[in-house]
């Protein structure tokens, strides 16, 4: 098995995931509000343990790891 992400790759990834997920979109041409703010985000990804964001890529992405 290859070695996982980064840490900081994996945080960015984590922010990105939740930002589709929080953060302002738009569905059908209509803008969902963000529940929360881009800096709330990114303060929550940063404080996810290392175990949590290899466990959101690989729900994602399977057991494949990236080199």
């Amino acid at each position: 098995m290859g070695r996982m992400m980064s840490e900081r790759a994996l945080r960015d990834y984590a922010y990105k995931v939740l930002k589709s997920e929080y953060g302002e979109r738009e569905e059908k041409g209509v803008i969902i509000p963000a529940k929360y703010t881009d800096a709330q985000l990114a303060e929550f990804a940063k404080a996810m343990p290392q175990w949590q964001l290899e466990q959101m890529y690989t729900m994602i992405y399977g057991s494949e790891m990236v080199e």
